[in-house]
């Protein structure tokens, strides 16, 4: 058994949180494998700005206002060099990358980090090439991010979907674009399709979707056939956004250039769902060109694979059942084994 502690800023959450409202994929992943690594006998702390210490699971859930006193045998920091010496002494430390790893190379941080020399643990290969050659053990310890279960393993739908696409995204993060492509090109050309859009920046005011996001995160003016298409759903559980993946045809991503695993693409591919995508991050690295879904360079190019997904049922099955048996990914247990490797 070791003794393990990991802190991140990103948002206060704790171990409930999973189950209790959307989360993003940092936080999803910080309390999947902290409940991994207990479930292992590992002592495992996680410091977050929660709002009091509690027990989940196994795992101990501590405000980062609260000082870890105690030595450790690895400590582990989400993404910010100023939690590297956030505990005492530990035997070892790494730092968990869970976005881009610019802001490590920042002037204010670059010092921190040869201070430190944290083992930096990479989650995809667009994060290994964006590691600049200026920061410390370049090559560090490369696990991709686990997927949940409830999404591995799914057997083949017996008919196609209907033509229906889905965002499931931070709306921030290229929806109207994607809006624009949607109304202007693929519409015309599927006047029956929907676009579903599900997103971790729920509607809580009480405002439809178009109220709230006109003019910003989806376009103004679209006509009202084209607003009627575009269905922007009120936040909704894991099980539920599951079940409209498995409802959907394709889920047409540009992306952004945060994206540096993007889980979503991850958990949609392996539910069986074909993607569309841009080039932008790591959106090639989730989906097998030609295969499970489509790479695109260009409008043009996106909007082809868009519309043949959600027209064409012998592509749809082909990219549905490849996607189900080349998309499974890592388990949380499979993402553990080799983080004990690694690390301890």
């Amino acid at each position: 058994m070791s003794r393990i502690v990991f802190a991140d800023m990103t948002s206060a959450y704790d171990g409930s949180a999973l189950e209790a409202r959307p989360l993003g994929g940092t936080e999803s992943s910080v309390i999947r494998l902290s409940r991994e690594l207990a479930r292992r006998e590992h002592d495992v702390t996680v410091h977050t700005p929660c709002s009091g210490p509690s027990e989940q699971q196994g795992v101990k859930w501590r405000p980062l206002s609260a000082p870890a006193r105690v030595a450790c045998d690895l400590f582990v920091p989400v993404q910010q060099p100023r939690l590297l010496g956030f505990v005492p002494g530990p035997t070892r430390l790494a730092i968990w990358l869970l976005w881009r790893p610019n802001n490590l190379r920042h002037y204010k941080q670059i010092g921190r980090m040869w201070r430190y020399r944290p083992i930096p643990i990479f989650m995809s290969r667009m994060q290994q090439a964006g590691y600049s050659a200026f920061l410390p053990r370049p090559h560090g310890v490369f696990i991709p991010l686990g997927l949940p279960d409830e999404v591995r393993h799914q057997p083949p739908l017996a008919t196609p979907p209907p033509r229906r696409a889905i965002f499931a995204s931070n709306p921030s993060r290229s929806l109207h674009e994607l809006a624009v492509l949607w109304a202007g090109s693929v519409l015309p050309r599927v006047p029956d399709a929907v676009l579903d859009v599900y997103g971790i920046n729920g509607l809580t005011d009480g405002r439809s979707g178009w109220e709230a996001w006109e003019g910003n995160c989806l376009p103004a003016g679209l006509s009202p056939a084209a607003k009627a298409s575009i269905r922007i759903h009120a936040p909704t559980s894991r099980e539920g956004l599951k079940r409209a993946m498995r409802e959907a045809r394709v889920i047409p991503y540009l992306g952004h250039k945060s994206e540096a695993f993007c889980l979503t693409l991850a958990e949609a591919q392996a539910l069986g769902l074909p993607a569309v995508v841009g080039l932008t991050g790591s959106l090639p690295e989730r989906v097998v060109n030609g295969v499970t879904g489509f790479h695109c360079s260009d409008d043009e190019a996106f909007v082809e694979a868009t519309v043949a997904l959600l027209t064409d049922d012998a592509l749809w099955r082909r990219q549905h059942e490849a996607a189900l048996a080349l998309q499974q990914g890592l388990s949380w247990s499979d993402y553990a084994d080799a983080f004990e490797a690694g690390l301890l």
